[in-house]
Order: C-alpha cells, then sequence, then structure tokens
C-alpha cells in the first residue's frame, strides 16, 4: 500500500520535482560518461600513458561525487520543506512518523530510478561525443557506437547507490526527528539579515577597489618570472572582492533606485529591486559562492581551451619534422666532443628509419657558435633570453632546406645581409636588438641586417636555441660546430610504438659526468619521434583538460540547481505578494514580465561579476600562455566560448525555474 503511495505521489509530483530531476540526470549522465570513457579499450589502447588519464578520472570522480552527493541532498532538502505541511498533515491523520519517512524516501528512489535511467541514455550520447572529440585529438578514426559499457553501468549504479543511501539515510532521520508543528510551519520559518545596510555599501565600495587591486597584481605577476606570492595575493583578493560585491550589491542597486524619483516609480522597478535585495541581505554568502563556483568554471574552461591551443601550437614548434636525431655533437663543449661516434651513430639511426619508413624529405644540417656573442649579451640584459647564451648560426642553404622540407617558403640573401628568426618569447628583444645592430662583425664578414621573424619559429631545429642567424653559406666557413643534426619526414605516420623500439634495438647513448666529485654514467636519447611525442602529449592534454571541464560542467550543475532551489523556496511569500499584484488589478501577463524580470536579476548576480573576472584573468593569463599559443587574440575566444557554453547550461536552469516559480506562484 505504502509503495503504491508512493509511486503515485511521484508521478503526480514530477512537475514539482523539476529541478530535482534535472540536477540528478545531468550529474549521472555526466558521471556515466566518463565512467564509459575510461573503461573504453579504444581510449586506453591511443598510447602507453593512457593509464594515467583513468586514474586522474578516478581521483576527480571521487571529488565529483561528494559534489554531486551534497548536490542532491541540498535538492532532497529542499523538496521535503516544500511537502513539510503535506508530511505534517499525514501524521495528523494518525500515520506513523516511520511509515511517512518510508513514504518520502520511496518516491525519491522512484524518481532517482527514473533520473538514473534517463540519464544512462544521455550518459551514452555524451559519450560519444568525448570519446569522438579524445579520437580526433589523436588522429584516429571513430564511429558512434550505442553499445553499453557493462563495467561503467555498475561503477556508476554502485556511486548513485552510495549517494542515495547517504542522503536517504540523512532524510529519514530527519523526518523522524520533526515534531508535527515543525512540519506544518518548516516552510515559513525566516531566513537570518546578516549585515546593516550602511556596512553593506562601505562593503561594497572596498570589495570594488579590492577588485581592481588583485587584476592589477595578478596581471603584473603573470608578466613576471617569479609570479608566486603576487599571484597567490591576488587570488585571495578576487575571493574577497567577489563575496564583498555579491553580499553589497543588493543593497547598492535599492539605493541608486530609492535615489531616482523616475527610476523608482517608473512599472514593476521598485517591487523587483526589494524583492532582490531582500533576498541578497538573507543569503549573501550563498550567492557569493555561487559567485565563485561560476569564476572556478569559467577558469577551468579557458584552461582547457588554452592547453589545446598551445598543445597544437607547440607541436609545429617542438617536432616541426617526422623524426629528429640530435647527435649531441659539439666542438664547443669539450665534454661532449670524442665521447660518441657520429658516423655509426648516424648509419644506424638512418638505417633502421630506412627498414621501417618510406623517407620523403631528409636534411642533414650544422648550427655554428662563436665566441663573440654579440646578440645573446643583450638578450640577456633584457631579462628575455633564459639559460642558452650563445648566438647560434645556421647557413642559409640549410635554412631553406628545413623551410622547404616543411613546407614553407624560403627566403633569400645577399652577399653582406644576415637574417634573424627566433620565438615569441623574445619578440620584443629581437626587435630591439635589430634596430641596434644594422650590421655585425661574423666571422670576418661585415653584414647588415635584412630583418627578423617570430613567426613559426621551430625549436625543434636546435634543443634549448631561442634563435637562429641565417647567413651565407661561406660566413659559416670555418665556425666551430655547435651541433649536427639530421631531420626526416616519412611517408608513413610515425608511431609510439616505433620510438620504443628503435631505442631497444639500437640503443641509446652513454655519457659520463661529474657532481660533487664523484663521476656516473647517464643515459641520453638522442632521437624524437613525432608520434611518440603526439602520444605523450596528447595523453596529457586530454588528463587535464578533461578534468577540468568535468568540474566545470558539475560546478555548473550546482550553481543552477542552488539558484533554482532557493528561488523556489520562498514560494509562500512569493505567492502572497503576487496575489496582491493580481488583486490591484495588475495583468496576468505583466505578472509574469515582472517574474522574468525578477528571476533574470537574481540569476545575472552570481554570473555577472565572474564573467566581468573571466575577462580580465584571461587577459592576464595570456601573458603567460601568450608565447605558445597560435595567435595572440586567441584569449578572446576562450572567453566567448566558456561563457556562451556556461550560459547554455544555465539556460535550462533558468527556463525551469521560470516555469516552476510562474506555477507556483500564479498558478495555484
Amino acid at each position: 500500500m505504502l509503495s503504491k503511495l508512493a509511486y503515485r505521489n511521484s508521478c503526480r509530483s514530477i512537475k514539482d520535482y523539476l529541478i530535482y530531476l534535472i540536477t540528478v540526470i545531468l550529474s549521472f549522465s555526466l558521471v556515466f560518461s566518463f565512467n564509459f570513457i575510461i573503461f573504453s579499450k579504444d581510449i586506453l589502447e591511443l598510447s602507453s600513458s593512457m593509464r594515467q588519464f583513468k586514474t586522474a578520472v578516478y581521483f576527480v570522480s571521487m571529488i565529483v561525487l561528494f559534489v554531486v552527493g551534497w548536490l542532491i541532498h541540498y535538492t532532497t532538502k529542499f523538496m521535503f520543506v516544500k511537502r513539510s505541511k503535506e508530511f505534517g498533515t499525514y501524521l495528523l491523520l494518525g500515520i506513523e512518523k516511520g511509515k511517512v519517512a518510508k513514504l518520502f524516501l520511496l518516491e525519491n528512489i522512484f524518481l532517482g530510478l527514473i533520473a538514473l535511467v534517463i540519464s544512462f541514455f544521455l550518459g551514452i550520447i555524451f559519450s560519444n561525443v568525448m570519446t569522438f572529440i579524445i579520437m580526433s585529438i589523436f588522429e584516429m578514426p571513430y564511429q558512434v557506437s550505442l553499445t553499453v559499457s557493462i563495467p561503467a553501468v555498475m561503477l556508476t549504479l554502485l556511486y548513485f547507490i552510495f549517494i542515495y543511501l547517504f542522503v536517504l539515510c540523512v532524510s529519514y532521520i530527519r523526518v523522524r526527528r520533526m515534531k508535527i508543528y515543525d512540519l506544518l510551519y518548516l516552510n515559513k520559518q525566516n531566513e537570518k539579515q546578516i549585515s546593516k545596510k550602511r556596512r553593506r555599501i562601505y562593503l561594497f565600495v572596498s570589495s570594488v577597489i579590492v577588485g581592481i587591486l588583485s587584476f592589477v597584481l595578478c596581471d603584473s605577476a603573470l608578466q613576471g618570472e617569479m609570479p608566486g606570492l603576487d599571484l597567490l595575493i591576488s587570488i585571495i583578493g578576487f575571493i574577497f572582492s567577489i563575496y564583498g560585491v555579491t553580499i553589497s550589491v543588493g543593497d547598492m542597486l535599492l539605493s541608486l533606485v530609492l535615489c531616482h524619483p523616475k527610476l523608482k516609480y517608473r512599472k514593476d522597478h521598485l517591487f523587483i529591486v526589494r524583492e532582490f535585495s531582500s533576498k541578497v541581505r538573507t543569503m549573501g554568502m550563498t550567492l557569493g559562492t555561487l559567485s565563485l563556483l561560476t569564476a572556478l568554471t569559467f577558469l577551468s574552461i579557458n584552461l582547457s581551451l588554452m592547453m589545446k591551443d598551445a598543445f597544437e601550437h607547440q607541436t609545429n614548434s617542438s617536432m616541426p619534422y617526422d623524426i629528429i636525431i640530435d647527435t649531441i655533437y659539439s666542438e664547443v663543449d669539450e665534454s661532449m666532443a670524442g665521447k660518441i661516434d657520429e658516423r655509426d651513430l648516424f648509419r644506424k639511426y638512418d638505417q633502421y628509419i630506412k627498414d621501417h619508413y618510406d623517407l620523403t624529405g631528409k636534411v642533414d644540417y650544422n648550427l655554428y657558435t662563436m665566441t663573440t656573442t654579440t646578440l645573446a649579451n643583450d638578450l640577456d640584459d633584457m631579462g628575455v633570453l633564459g639559460y642558452y647564451k650563445m648566438d647560434t648560426y645556421i647557413s642559409l642553404s640549410d635554412y631553406n632546406k628545413l623551410l622547404r622540407m616543411r613546407g614553407d617558403k624560403p627566403i633569400t640573401l645577399k652577399e653582406n645581409e644576415y637574417y634573424v628568426h627566433g620565438n615569441q618569447d623574445i619578440h620584443k628583444g629581437i626587435k630591439e636588438i635589430v634596430q641596434k645592430y644594422k650590421t655585425l662583425d661574423i666571422n670576418g664578414y661585415t653584414l647588415k641586417n635584412k630583418g627578423y621573424t617570430t613567426i613559426d619559429y621551430a625549436s625543434g631545429w636546435g634543443v634549448g636555441i631561442p634563435y637562429l642567424i641565417i647567413v651565407p653559406d661561406q660566413v659559416v666557413e670555418g665556425m666551430p660546430i655547435l651541433d649536427r643534426i639530421v631531420a626526416y619526414n616519412t611517408k608513413e605516420e610515425t608511431t609510439e610504438q616505433f620510438s620504443i623500439d628503435m631505442g631497444k634495438e639500437v640503443g641509446v647513448i652513454t655519457l659520463e659526468g661529474e657532481y660533487n666529485g664523484e663521476t656516473y654514467n647517464y643515459e641520453v636519447t638522442p632521437f624524437k619521434v613525432k608520434g611518440a611525442f603526439l602520444a605523450e602529449n596528447r595523453t596529457a592534454f586530454t588528463m587535464i583538460a578533461f578534468s577540468l571541464l568535468y568540474l566545470a560542467f558539475i560546478f555548473t550543475a550546482v550553481v543552477g540547481t542552488i539558484l533554482a532551489i532557493q528561488t523556489l523556496s520562498d514560494g509562500t511569500r512569493h505567492q502572497y505578494h503576487y496575489s496582491l499584484l493580481r488583486k490591484l488589478g495588475v495583468e496576468k501577463q505583466s505578472l509574469y514580465k515582472t517574474i522574468r524580470k525578477q528571476l533574470f536579476i537574481y540569476f545575472a548576480l552570481p554570473i555577472f561579476y565572474p564573467i566581468l573576472i573571466n575577462i580580465i584573468t584571461t587577459y592576464s593569463l595570456n601573458h603567460l600562455f601568450g608565447p605558445i599559443l597560435s595567435t595572440p587574440t586567441f584569449w578572446i575566444f576562450t572567453v566567448f566560448f566558456s561563457t556562451g557554453l556556461f550560459l547554455l547550461i544555465y539556460l535550462i536552469y533558468f527556463l525551469a525555474t521560470y516555469f516552476s516559480f510562474k506555477k507556483n506562484t500564479l498558478e495555484r
């Protein structure tokens, strides 16, 4: 009998449980989709490091598990308060507390199971989308599959049981402890106001000032070499500013309206602002926490997007060719000279590569240096050079071969000209130096500068070398050789397994070093394979980016759910206020418009300031990521994308809240 009543109540209350259902469905569909990925054989076989991705998802899932558990508990508590009068009536009719508690638990189990089943179907769609994205990152083909992973289903079911056992036990204890009077008047309890109006205005002004100072400090910190302490202070400042602005903005808005009679008495402005400010006074800390979560959501999405772009851009820079062999030979460094047989080394690797791949291009080139370091000295003085403090030269013919093999257009130089190609990190320094040194004396030649570029510089041309000075071929004759490198392009795609096999079969270089008077041997792998480089970096990117996105989606669900619940929790008060307006002759369509305005302002509060912080912090992050991003303006795209993605999910909660709010206040 009790189960039939619970089932009937669940079916009749689905509209009232709309926010609850949306929360459970979105949460568990995301959990299931990530569980599906970590048990996917196709994903785990993409590289040898993908097992780390599985471990990372397990770790993030533990965080998400507690967040989702708290979120469902919060939602269940709201539904209990919403139906408290009904449960009090049951007790007045003589039904035992235990049976009322079981009735509430059974209703939640029925609705939870419905949401879980729907989340499985939605999770299959999400998992296919995410699998497609991961396979695209690894440039592997993928076909949509509607098959269900049994381990993923079982793990998600285990999470579901764990969360609901906790939530329902807490709810059961709550019902058993409640008295009839408490149940009948639970939804009429008032919230506490936490501070006075004048203090809040002072708080608003000081919080805005702290926010501005935090941005200035964050921006300067991310442009410096040691940003740790300044960055920490700016983060603390942003957190204080977020809470301060959110808590006090209601009174500031109310003061603004009250000080302008034309604004005050126009349409429904006074009613909306009064409602808004009273709500902010009673739950300012909650709204501040939601604003902080929103800011973290934006940051998570932006970091994942920047990492993706940086990865793609750095791939073209670090591995411009399919295979690179660096003999570690140097006439400058005596510790390297004579330690290896470069001809034998080249021959073995060269033969192994030819045995496994058809070559489409090969360049054997030298990098040179001089005892004089004109450009390097100036760049070092500017603090933009880093640890490598040598001018590095390459002949024009070798440089053009490298450009052609990468598909770029070669350059031309006259007999008395030189050209500089550097990376974006030293763009400003190179520009100043080129203007300073119109001519250079290089190896007995006086050369005029033809120009410079920092576009499409390949760090893979020489490890640790931030710039190359391109000179005519005759200038490098007799120069000390800094490094000897061979670059290959292959017809087939190189693989991670090829890199492993070549290291095992051909071997690596063993060198001798000295530290604190003790001699030791260490191994050096003198080759880089693009397939292995891509596999390693794609795994790292996938692991970090998808973990950040996982958290971002959950945080979005938290913000939307709590806002919806807090809005609907004042149903009795709102119903009374809107019924008065209706009796005063306000038409229903006007009331609908007022409701939309009220909800829009309320939902906009926790995201307006975080959107502003999103813009300024992403602009500051561009100082850090800028040199490794594809374009200087990529940060603008990340801001629009993260904001749009958040608002898309946020809109679902807004619409669900609007229809429930309208039903509770005007249609009853």
